[in-house]
């Protein structure tokens, strides 16, 4: 019995790959009808890999600033745990996944991993030379399955991990698209009665002699300001983003930005909802792996992206390596929710731990869906008010000086 390569298209019009194993091609593609899928390729896996690496590919600028995507990484680690799954070795799998990517970076990185592995590296450390392109927990995850000899498992929980983080910032996308219209119209309707409007009143000011209230002044002044600066207005938001993916190099004020966001109105609940289920999925994940403790906390931490979060999980795993309880070590951080610390301890007591962190992470994904579904609503009031301050604004320092106008008139 040999190992087939397919590609498939199901029912929605979507594409499947994955490797089946049979006699002949047409008992594959016998199958691949029962599973009512149409057969778009089918190749032995010897034939797809062949003897020689895959060729290199040109990459466009635009390809390496876009770099690899999450769903280039949900579908490698889907094909990897495939792949091997089915029984062939991680260098011909590298092989076929080169060949079959359609991303020339990601085929590049692939090439350069098959390459060292060739010439004696481990996977985990072959891995650990892309950092660029692969996390501290994706290294580790994969470093874990192979120690174990489960890698495709490992490749599986990858995919899992990664999916479930799609899914997550699709939902917030969707959730804040009408604010953001929102914002931005609001902006632009700003802009454009500051450039084109504004100038007209205030030629109209200007030659009556009535005295300006506070703010038609002020509004005059922006209004000329961002008329004669607006290329000076364009270049300082420019440099405050430049200035700021510069301070993303330093801990400082990455670690400064991280204790903000935890603490903005609405979105410190929504991300510490997200952290949560985070943590809890690749803690469950990685115990039920056999890694000890330590290790387990420091590799959960890489599964977070706020440095405040992962100071506070050093603190604990420095406690717990003292001989402290993982729950009362939980329970004096305060970014913990109380209902971790509590599911911690009935699952050190009970020895099923993971089994008790898979359901925390359920139950902070469903939050975390509620919370996403409600954003635009709880965002809502905050928009209306900061409309109504700039309408408001604008409209008291136009109509204001008209009204003083009109009386002046009348008594003429």
């Amino acid at each position: 019995m040999a190992a087939f390569y397919y590609e498939a298209i199901d029912g929605r019009g979507l594409a499947q790959q994955g490797v089946h194993q049979a006699e002949l091609v047409r008992d594959v593609e016998k199958w691949l009808q029962s599973q009512h899928l149409t057969p778009v390729r089918i190749m032995a896996t010897e034939e797809l890999a062949g003897a020689s690496a895959p060729a290199e590919r040109k990459i466009s600028l635009l390809q390496k600033w876009q770099g690899i995507t999450l769903e280039d990484h949900i579908l490698f680690c889907r094909q990897c745990s495939t792949l091997l799954g089915a029984g062939i070795d991680m260098l011909r799998t590298l092989t076929i996944l080169a060949k079959q990517v359609s991303n020339p970076l990601l085929h590049q990185v692939l090439v350069t991993i098959r390459t060292d592995i060739e010439q004696g590296e481990s996977l985990g450390d072959a891995f650990e030379k892309q950092p660029k392109f692969f996390s501290v927990l994706y290294r580790n995850i994969i470093r874990v399955g192979e120690e174990s000899g489960s890698l495709d498992t490992s490749f599986l929980y990858m995919a899992d991990l990664l999916e479930n983080e799609k899914a997550i910032q699709e939902r917030i996308k969707a959730a804040t698209r009408y604010p953001k219209i929102v914002i931005v119209a609001l902006f632009s309707a700003t802009f454009f009665l500051m450039s084109y409007v504004v100038p007209k009143f205030v030629a109209l000011f200007t030659a009556s002699r009535v005295e300006l209230p506070f703010a038609t002044r002020l509004l005059i002044t922006i209004s000329n300001f961002s008329a004669q600066y607006h290329i000076l207005i364009i270049a300082l938001v420019i440099g405050m983003i430049l200035l700021y993916r510069m301070g993303l190099q330093y801990r400082e004020f990455v670690h400064l930005r991280d204790a903000l966001i935890m603490r903005l109105p609405v979105f410190a609940d929504l991300y510490t909802k997200i952290y949560m289920a985070r943590f809890s999925r690749v803690f469950a994940v990685l115990t039920r792996s056999g890694i000890d403790i330590i290790k387990t906390l420091d590799l959960s931490s890489a599964a977070l992206e706020n440095l405040l979060l992962r100071d506070q999980l050093a603190e604990i795993a420095a406690e717990v390596e003292e001989g402290v309880a993982l729950d009362d070590a939980m329970s004096r951080q305060p970014l913990f929710p109380e209902m971790v610390t509590q599911m911690v301890s009935v699952g050190v007591e009970s020895g099923r731990i993971d089994e008790m962190m898979d359901k925390v992470a359920d139950y902070y994904d469903l939050e975390t869906d509620y919370t996403i579904k409600n954003l635009a609503t709880l965002i809502e009031p905050i928009l209306l008010i900061f409309m109504g301050i700039m309408v408001g604004f604008i409209a008291l320092a136009i109509f204001t000086p008209m009204w003083s106008m009109m009386e002046v008139m009348r008594g003429g």
